[in-house]
């Protein structure tokens, strides 16, 4: 099984972080997004409605393909987080660590498959749509 983590994650398998209560699920409607088969996906999720959580949660996903993903949110602002997590195969599940209302705000799917050595694995840059133009 393939691990991502992305922004300082914890190294710890998704959804089983010991300790960690998950509040936060995914919306069901949006189980099953994937990129087509032999490329990865880079997915952004939002946590909404934090109710003024300023410490910085975690989320927890898995895909069809045994990737998993434990991160950080990078972005903390009052009432929101911003995670992402790069992953192949077809999301199956994602939760938080905090209140709110979980979100996949957006993915893009990209043909080259990071650089792997052994069962590490780096994601491929993100592209900041604000300061770069996206490819």
């Amino acid at each position: 099984m393939k691990k991502w983590h992305w922004m300082g994650a914890a190294g710890v398998a998704a959804l089983g972080l010991v300790g960690v209560a998950y509040a936060a699920t995914l919306n069901p409607s949006q189980i099953g997004a994937s990129c087509p088969a032999g490329s990865v996906g880079n997915y952004h999720f939002v946590n909404n409605q934090t109710g003024g959580v300023q410490t910085a949660g975690q989320i927890a996903a898995q895909w069809s393909s045994g990737d998993s993903c434990t991160s950080t949110a990078y972005s903390v602002l009052s009432n929101t987080q911003h995670f992402r997590c790069i992953a192949a195969g077809a999301l199956t599940s994602a939760a938080t660590n905090l209140p709110g209302k979980l979100v996949l705000s957006d993915f893009s799917c990209s043909d080259v498959k990071p650089p792997c050595e052994g069962d590490k694995c780096e994601p491929p840059p993100v592209c900041d749509p604000k300061t770069q133009i996206c490819k």
